[in-house]
């Protein structure tokens, strides 16, 4: 006999189980223990794989006929699926087990229609949780009218549509003589934001929302330089070390100016761990600030600058790649190597690669044998530098690299350079000793910690170390 799964009437798991043996119709259904087809109405039906057994071919025998579903001793002694064992949990329609003839309604089809019905219900209404009414989902389906509505709403709004507010931004800074125009947003207060114009005391760094208050305050301000140690002099050029846990006010409004120039500046008023080093034109009147770069107290990664910014009124003359050397200097001095904290900004980006390609050509003008470059740059700043100007290439006949040099291309660069007559760091005008720090107040900066069990623990610590100075082999 064959027929259809459907036609069958058998569920989707019934007819799995039925096309692994020998199935056989109702009219032809047998015993499975004792193969007969006599006493059809003592004939029970599995309702899980559809085969016939006797009930006192049953193993225990069944002395009544079941008024719920029946399995057979092979399907009983499987696992059955979770979700029919919490259907059968609940109370189900008595069905009748038997049959006579193939007219008669099998059991196994009333149990597909009860198991499909049971587990939509069980799955729609979330395991019994919601009512029927509760769980259907018809009446949240939108309506022509709520199309409408919504097409309606949606020509409304953008008939009154309107720009967003801008965020107020201060576009001008009155800074000493100079009306500058700014880049960025700054975080300043929102008095002071308001404002499109915004005055600067290039001396103290105050800023002030009117042209009035900012007369007054240039007759009375007593400050003719950045507080700090002056530590470096050569002719009009001054630069001063100033703490940021000891002018704390100073340097926070710095960083507030500089973020006006800076895309990717983010510190603005945890100034506690950094050095400053402001660089100033000194001409009777005082110091005007030029430009600026900070520094960790403590860079547990060897930075040597955080943050660095040549005011746009001073740019193109030489005083940003001034800026980076003096920086190099002081790491120099430190015996040790340094590199610029990333991100770099653009503009910084193209200054730095700008200063290292000329440190380098310099180095490799009059050099003939091998060198090694003493430990004020870093390795890969110095194999960057190579590769961008094409320089280091890789000998395939002793497999390492080599320095290719053209020594028309470096001189004509360095022609270029020395024709411009940029201002020039004087390593001997420096007056200066690298900056100590106290056991207890080094013990609140992050990093390693040095200790010393036998020693005062008020006594000044050199956290920048004596190391002896890093060569790196080119």
């Amino acid at each position: 006999f064959v027929a259809h799964g459907e036609c069958s009437g058998l569920n989707v798991d019934s007819i799995t189980v039925a096309l692994s043996y020998d199935w056989q119709c109702n009219d032809c259904k047998s015993c499975m223990v004792c193969f007969c087809k006599h006493d059809e109405e003592e004939i029970l039906i599995c309702a899980s794989c559809d085969r016939g057994c006797h009930t006192f071919c049953c193993d225990p025998q069944v002395a009544n006929i079941p008024e719920h579903d029946w399995n057979c001793s092979i399907c009983s002694s499987m696992p059955s699926p979770s979700s029919i064992s919490a259907l059968h949990s609940q109370p189900s329609s008595p069905v009748t087990r038997t049959f006579t003839s193939s007219k008669k309604q099998r059991p196994g089809r009333l149990r597909s229609k009860i198991v499909v019905d049971a587990e939509n219900s069980f799955y729609e209404t979330f395991g019994h949780k919601l009512t029927m009414a509760e769980a259907d989902t018809k009446r949240g389906t939108p309506t022509e009218l709520d199309y409408k509505r919504f097409e309606m709403a949606k020509q409304i709004s953008k008939q009154n549509w309107m720009p967003a507010l801008e965020v107020p931004k201060i576009t001008k800074i009155q800074f000493g003589d100079y009306f500058i125009d700014t880049w960025y947003v700054a975080p300043y207060p929102e008095e002071y934001s308001s404002h499109p114009l915004l005055y600067i005391c290039e001396f103290c760094m105050k800023y002030m929302k009117s042209s009035y208050v900012a007369g007054r305050h240039k007759m009375k301000c007593p400050i003719k330089h950045p507080p700090g140690d002056e530590i470096y002099r050569d002719g009009k050029i001054s630069i001063f070390e100033v703490d940021g846990r000891k002018n704390k006010i100073y340097c926070q409004n710095l960083c507030l100016l500089a973020k006006m120039f800076l895309d990717h500046k983010t510190l603005y008023y945890d100034v506690e761990p950094f050095l400053f080093y402001i660089m100033t034109e000194v001409d009777q009147a005082g110091c005007h600030f030029v430009g600026y770069f900070s520094k960790e107290k403590h860079s547990a990664m060897d930075y040597n600058v955080s943050c660095i910014l040549t005011m746009p009124v001073h740019q193109r003359k030489g005083y940003g790649q001034y800026l980076i050397d003096f920086s190099y200097l002081l790491t120099k001095k430190e015996h040790r190597i340094g590199s610029p904290e990333r991100p770099l900004s653009d503009l910084g980006l193209l200054s730095y690669r700008s200063y290292w390609k000329t440190a380098l050509y310099y180095e490799l003008r009059d050099q003939k044998e091998p060198i090694s470059i003493q430990g004020n740059m870093t390795a890969d700043d110095i194999v960057s530098t190579l590769q961008l100007n094409h320089m280091l290439r890789r000998d395939p006949d002793t497999d390492s690299y080599i320095i290719e040099i053209n020594k028309a291309t470096i001189e004509e660069h360095l022609n270029r350079i020395e024709k411009k007559r940029l201002p020039k760091v004087d390593p001997s005008k420096l007056t200066w000793a690298p900056f100590l720090l106290t056991r207890d107040r080094l013990a609140t900066l992050p990093g390693p910690q040095l200790t010393d069990k036998d020693g005062d623990e008020d006594k000044d610590v050199d956290v920048l170390g004596d190391n002896a100075s890093n060569d790196d082999e080119i």
